[in-house]
């Protein structure tokens, strides 16, 4: 199914949520801009994620928590951080269907 450590996908989901909570807000009042106008797009969005809030999260994970011999493509596969950055979407989704917005 995945070609990639699942713990190592938790891990990164949770660092992300809870790094720097500047990102992850930075990123959820965007894409409430885009929702509430009615121009959220999923794929848009799960790129978005992708490239502003789980790549830096996982650079400053490698920095702070990992052996300077590790790389990010070794630790963090694109697979990984692509379904990280799928699984954060939809929680976003979720919270903007229910009418939860960052302001």
């Amino acid at each position: 199914m995945t070609d990639f450590d699942c713990h190592a996908a938790t891990e990164l989901d949770l660092y992300a949520r809870n790094f720097s909570g500047v990102h992850y807000n930075s990123v959820g009042k965007r894409l409430s801009k885009f929702h509430k106008r009615g121009d959220f797009d999923y794929e848009t969005a799960v790129q978005y994620i992708e490239r502003n809030l789980v790549t830096p999260a996982a650079k400053d994970y490698l920095l702070t928590q990992c052996s300077m011999t590790q790389n990010l493509r070794n630790t963090f596969p694109k697979s990984m951080r692509m379904f990280v950055s799928e699984q954060l979407a939809n929680s976003y989704r979720a919270e903007f269907e229910l009418g939860n917005y960052w302001a």
